[in-house]
């Protein structure tokens, strides 16, 4: 299992198969609302109010469809690391939206409301596994900064995610 999110009465556990919500209102009998099964490493959540969730995704199993079966290709458009986009509004019912690819993947996240810009929120995400390939994912390069200026070995990603389109 991975860190908890809390989302009103509700705390989302993520773990290495996807993640779960329980219901918290009475914490000492806490009740299990739904899992949702959606394999990857990591699987570190975060949530904005009762509406999106955010699920890491870091390891090269984890697919853009959340199927179980894997990736077995070193090279694959069916791999998913990076961030993966829930809509949590009916709690019990979570929606899979979309996933963002990045170069490494994220270990963990992190939500950030900026009080100036109520239109977006904005996702902070590292990641700590190996660079992709820029033949799975155009842009990722590697090396020290001196040596590569635009590397993603070091890199700090920042998403920015429209409310009314996420």
């Amino acid at each position: 299992n991975s860190d908890l999110a809390f989302a009103g009465h509700y705390a989302i556990q993520g773990n290495y198969y996807g993640f779960q919500v329980f219901d918290v209102a009475n914490p000492s009998a806490p009740v299990l609302v739904t899992s949702y099964v959606c394999p990857a490493s990591q699987n570190d959540v975060s949530v904005y109010k009762q509406q999106l969730l955010f699920m890491s995704a870091e390891a090269g199993n984890g697919r853009v469809d959340c199927g179980t079966q894997g990736v077995t290709d070193s090279v694959s458009a069916e791999r998913v690391r990076g961030i993966r986009i829930f809509d949590i509004s009916d709690i019990a019912h979570p929606k899979y939206i979309t996933s963002v690819q990045t170069c490494r993947g994220t270990h963990t996240n992190s939500v950030l409301v900026d009080p100036k810009d109520p239109d977006n929120i904005y996702l902070y995400l590292s990641g700590s596994a190996q660079v992709r390939s820029p033949r799975e994912l155009a842009g990722c390069s590697i090396g020290t900064t001196a040596e590569n200026p635009n590397t993603a070995l070091y890199r700090l990603d920042i998403i920015k995610v429209p409310l009314a389109h996420p």
